[in-house]
């Protein structure tokens, strides 16, 4: 089988959140069903970027932008540390790094090289920001049995990285992933799953997947729902909301926004013409959305397409960088992040 690089979004619990918080609002959401693998304990670093450059905000204190939670930064229950307010990439050329986008900017800064203990051949495919300033991780390792693994390092040294112990075995190894704020008024969050293991087949998919939580205090998957689409990436805001980038045919892909109480579908929008393509990202940034995806199937190079979500610019899809120099496979945007107009 052709080993295919895959992109997706998130990967496990926020570090700025305690786990018994976290606990204890999975707990009241009486959601049953859990399976999946238990995961190692979290080291709780505190370590991050102590500054954004010329390319982004800094959200040490508060949240960047005007799309900032009342109760967010410092003085939140789950406070802001070390991350910038903008999109972090995952660049899969060997060796994989984290790339950092500024979206107002449209220019792409290196934040570092990923030293991860990933077997050989292992795959790096999905990232997520958490909001203390880590980096989550999904890699990959196709086989006579097909292994997805989970990682985490501190922005400021992405070469300390830690194993979480969590082997996905043939199900639930390829994970689309990302956070939303639980609700309104609170600036806690939760990383929600979606299974993507049908990538694999690029691009011949069939049925639907299914869409999940993280469990941060039993560190186990939680099942929320059966969704329609075989493959899809999540990003979630500031807000409370959840999106996914999801594949429905070859040049043919949808945004959906989910109720995560029950991944029943709110609303959505297509994106005919936009190809998922072997490596496919994507982020909900200052009230639009962009994707990541190859100059063209197989180029090895990425793109960036806009959506104007908002339609504050006229609406529509546009590609505002046609070849970023980057193989971008994953992409991580944390809960403190904008997610309103920037400008």
């Amino acid at each position: 089988m052709e080993t295919r690089v895959l992109c997706i979004l998130g990967v496990i619990v926020a570090a700025g959140c305690g786990a018994d918080r976290r606990a204890s609002a999975d707990a009241a959401d009486g959601v049953s069903g859990i399976s999946g693998v238990s995961a190692g304990q979290s080291s709780g670093v505190d370590d991050g970027v102590d500054d954004g450059g010329d390319h982004g905000t800094a959200l040490d204190v508060g949240v960047g932008g005007t799309g900032g939670l009342d109760d967010g930064g410092e003085g939140g229950a789950c406070p802001c540390e070390n991350v910038l307010d903008g999109i972090y990439v995952l660049d899969s050329n060997a060796p994989p790094s984290v790339n950092f986008y500024a979206p107002l900017d449209n220019q792409f800064s290196k934040v570092g090289d990923l030293g991860c203990p990933a077997p050989l051949g292992a795959t790096a495919n999905s990232m997520a920001i958490d909001r203390g300033g880590h980096a989550w991780l999904n890699y990959y390792t196709l086989g006579a049995q097909n292994v997805g693994q989970l990682f985490r390092a501190p922005l400021s040294d992405l070469a300390t990285c830690e194993d979480l112990g969590y082997q996905g075995t043939d199900n639930w190894f390829l994970i689309g992933m990302g956070y939303s704020v639980n609700g309104a008024g609170d600036n806690c969050d939760r990383l929600y799953l979606y299974n993507s293991d049908q990538y694999i087949n690029y691009p011949n998919f069939s049925g639907g997947s299914a869409l999940g939580r993280w469990d941060e205090g039993a560190n186990m998957r939680v099942d929320i729902g059966p969704t329609n689409y075989a493959v899809g990436e999540l990003s979630g805001t500031g807000d409370g909301r959840l999106f996914a980038f999801a594949t429905v045919a070859v040049n043919q892909s949808i945004l959906v926004e989910y109720n995560k109480a029950d991944g029943s579908e709110l609303a959505t929008t297509p994106l005919d013409g936009l190809d998922i393509t072997n490596a496919f990202a994507f982020a909900f940034w200052g009230g639009d959305v962009y994707f990541f995806t190859e100059t063209n199937p197989g180029s090895g190079t990425s793109k960036v397409t806009r959506l104007d979500h908002d339609n504050n610019d006229g609406g529509g899809l546009s590609v505002v960088n046609a070849d970023t120099g980057l193989m971008i496979t994953g992409a991580g945007v944390s809960t403190c992040a904008s997610y309103t107009p920037q400008g």
